[in-house]
């Protein structure tokens, strides 16, 4: 054996491979942590009120969050369930489901599109809001606008709010506010 093949057995292997197998290890272990999901069964239910956009006053409902919430590392979240409103019955569990995917956005909110519907149709109805915990809710129905000549139909943003937790116009305005939902004027954004 010569001088520098013995100095590396005694030495162990390089640095440069120390540092590639290190490498190698840490690339592994954020794929798999990319994989491993987070599920969590959710079941909520909060007092709301239902507000039109330039009203005096807001209608007391129920808001409940039931189902599946899925949470993966470097992804958007996913819900499975329903999100039942005492003032709309096709919301209910027994009537359709509600698939929601919470993309996160700036201001600390994730957003989602609430679909309902029995597999494979859904039925939009809102854009729902709702801080990263799940614990405030922001729902903003669509109005379905008929179209001019070819008999379809398309859904825009309507001008009423579900906000929960709040029992009065009051505390919604409050909660919105927070989140910046509201214009200076006291409009909806």
């Amino acid at each position: 054996m010569n001088t520098e093949q013995t100095t590396a057995k005694r030495h162990g292997p390089s640095r440069v491979t120390t540092v590639i197998c290190l490498a190698l290890i840490l690339c592994a272990a954020l794929v798999i942590a990319r994989m491993v999901k987070f599920r969590s069964q959710v079941d909520v239910t909060l007092p709301a009120v239902l507000w039109e956009d330039g009203e005096t006053t807001a209608v007391n409902t129920t808001l409940h969050f039931h189902g599946e919430l899925v949470k993966q590392w470097g992804q958007d979240d996913s819900f499975s369930g329903y999100l039942e409103l005492e003032d709309q019955p096709f919301t209910s569990e027994e009537a359709s489901k509600a698939w929601l995917t919470m993309a996160r956005e700036d201001g600390g909110l994730n957003r989602g599109l609430l679909e309902y519907g029995k597999f494979p149709a859904h039925t939009p109805f809102g854009e729902l809001y709702t801080d990263r915990e799940y614990t405030q809710f922001f729902l903003f129905p669509f109005e379905r606008v008929p179209g001019e000549d070819d008999g379809t139909s398309t859904y825009v943003a309507g001008s009423s709010v579900y906000v929960a937790p709040a029992e009065s116009l009051d505390e919604a305005k409050t909660l919105l506010e927070s989140y910046n939902l509201l214009m200076p004027d006291g409009s909806l954004r």
